[in-house]
């Protein structure tokens, strides 16, 4: 029998031995693995319902990349180190990430342990230094009666790791290390650069040294007019290998490829054509790679980036990449019908889970997962001005849901109001945005903010303060449909608004319920007199909490109260 090594190019391996294949650090969207180059997602494999397991060597975007991932059956066997980053919320943990995928064969690993698989594979875990920001990885040794072969990718020569593979310094037949560090902008190098790697395989002395991941998964030399994140490339990388070891023990090909061993003799390599090799042979494939990218978040031409209306991004610019492939995504419910009933709500990453994520729960939870999927099929035209938004999209959803015949009148009044909360808070996320890009704290900002205070305490029986614009209140029967975080008992509504730290969701007594009624403009000693007859309070306690709930308000958001009148 012989062992099959794959290497697709960046950090991703197919290890195969008989009919066992095992994925590592899969990044399966991409053709070629040159992550500059724009090209629209598909598979590099035609046929992934052959893999028996996958190893994540950490959870990093270009190690456990959900987009691939999602084109992989439920219940493979998936392996992951389980020492979530210190500090990090639990959602970005591997565990928490692969089953937000649907994924439900977990086998979490720790440094140390050896997993054994069928047909005498085994794979060693090994300890590694952590990346520059934190994130806990490890080195992975694949081991078989044909090839011991080391996976050293995005780790630094550490003692750890090296007192790790003492004993198998020597005997290793293939290492696979990077072809150069990236450059973090903290001022530190986060794997080994080359003059490391070849002091580490000095060290170790595998009988062949390859590249991994850095430059090989750049398109090009790096660019002379820029700062790259990889700055020395595969070229440079081997001069300096030449200096430094034998040239028969340097693998020279560029993945993808193929390397078979038998009895730890390296008995051939071939080249492999993914544009080629792995066509159907008849028809035209799904877009289910398209899809998922899609789906979890990424860019449509560059799927190993995320890509979102977030911080650096504006509402056009988001919106634009989805042009190209609107009516892919359009012909695609049935694809996408099996993406919401597989993942959890967090994964889904669509204009309609960004744009609508109330109504498009709501769905998801009543079983509508047919129209769910006609709502994320539904993309949004570019726009000039959020509110283009309410016509271009929102009066879309709106006709899907009133076209509806299957849905229940509960459903359908619990989608109009989740609709009508998602509508607003989408113009008020937009003003929270703009109200950043305005927002100073400085002393001066501060001392301006007290003296507005002041000139309020002292004229506040003469103001006749009404709510602004840039708010939204939500009834408790309704909240239930806003978050699904429980409300207390005290709650009467949720008041939300803009505010430069994003949309604010403020939970609302009934006596603050009852003063923001008042705020209809009326003064606020009338006010006083009305809230302190109707609740048998002194007239100064209401003044005071009238004055430092609603001047709390103020404080936070400037367009939730107007003071003008």
């Amino acid at each position: 029998m012989q062992t099959f090594i794959e290497h697709l190019g960046h950090t991703s391996f197919v290890i195969q031995r008989g009919p066992l294949r095992v994925l590592i650090d899969p990044v399966l969207v991409l053709r070629e693995l040159e992550f500059r180059q724009p090209a629209c997602p598909a598979w590099f494999f035609d046929d992934l319902s052959s893999v028996d397991a996958v190893f994540f060597s950490h959870a990093h975007d270009d190690h456990l990349h959900p987009p691939s991932l999602l084109g992989l059956r439920e219940d493979v066997a998936l392996y992951f180190l389980d020492r979530p980053k210190p500090g990090a919320a639990p959602e970005s943990s591997a565990r928490a990430i692969l089953t937000a995928l649907g994924f439900r064969n977990l086998h979490p690993f720790l440094e140390g342990d050896v997993v054994e698989l069928a047909q005498d594979l085994r794979i060693h875990i090994l300890p590694a230094q952590c990346s520059g920001e934190g994130e806990e990885q490890c080195a992975l040794l694949v081991e078989t009666p044909d090839v011991l072969a080391l996976d050293a990718v995005d780790v630094t020569d550490s003692p750890r790791t090296r007192e790790a593979l003492e004993a198998f310094r020597g005997r290793v037949d293939v290492a696979f290390v990077p072809t150069g560090a990236s450059v973090q902008w903290q001022g530190f190098w986060n794997q080994m650069d080359s003059v490391g790697a070849l002091a580490f395989c000095d060290w170790l002395k595998p009988a062949r040294i390859a590249t991994c991941g850095g430059t090989l998964s750049m398109a090009g030399r790096p660019r002379e007019d820029r700062l790259e994140r990889y700055p020395v490339d595969r070229a440079h990388w081997m001069a300096a290998a030449v200096t430094r070891a034998h040239d028969s023990a340097l693998v020279p090909w560029k993945p993808p490829y193929r390397l078979v061993y038998g009895e730890h003799v390296l008995e051939r390599c071939a080249l492999l054509q993914p544009g080629r090799r792995f066509e159907p042979a008849r028809g035209q494939r799904r877009p289910q790679a398209l899809l998922t990218t899609f789906f979890t978040g990424y860019h449509p031409s560059k799927p190993i980036q995320r890509w979102g209306w977030g911080d650096n991004n504006d509402l056009v610019r988001w919106l634009e990449p989805f042009e190209a492939i609107r009516e892919v995504v359009r012909a695609s419910t049935r694809d996408l019908r099996y993406l919401l009933e597989r993942c959890q709500v967090s994964v889904n990453k669509t204009p309609a889970a960004v744009l609508a994520p109330r109504t498009l729960r709501c769905l998801v939870e009543g079983k509508a997962f047919e129209l769910a999927a006609r709502l994320v099929s539904l993309l949004p035209s570019k726009v000039s001005e959020p509110t283009d938004m309410d016509a271009g999209y929102f009066a879309a959803v709106e006709a899907a849901l009133l076209s509806e015949p299957a849905l229940e009148e509960p459903q359908r009044e619990d989608l109009a109001a989740c609709l009508w909360m998602d509508r607003g808070l989408f113009h008020i996320q937009c003003m929270s945005r703009r109200m950043k890009e305005l927002a100073r704290r400085d002393e001066r900002t501060e001392a301006l903010r007290a003296s507005h205070q002041s000139v309020l305490r002292d004229s506040l029986l003469q103001r006749r303060p009404v709510l602004g614009p840039y708010h939204l209140r939500v009834t408790r029967d309704l909240a239930r449909l806003l978050d699904a975080r429980p409300l207390s008992p005290e709650t009467s509504e949720v008041l939300c608004y803009a505010s430069p730290a994003g949309i604010r969701y403020q939970p609302l007594s009934t006596l603050e319920a009852l003063l923001l009624d008042q705020c209809d403009g009326r003064t606020v000693a009338e006010m006083v007199g009305d809230v302190s007859a109707a609740l048998s309070l002194p007239h100064d306690d209401v003044r005071s909490a009238i004055f430092t709930f609603l001047s709390h308000l103020s404080h936070e958001s400037p367009l939730v109260l107007d003071w003008s009148h």
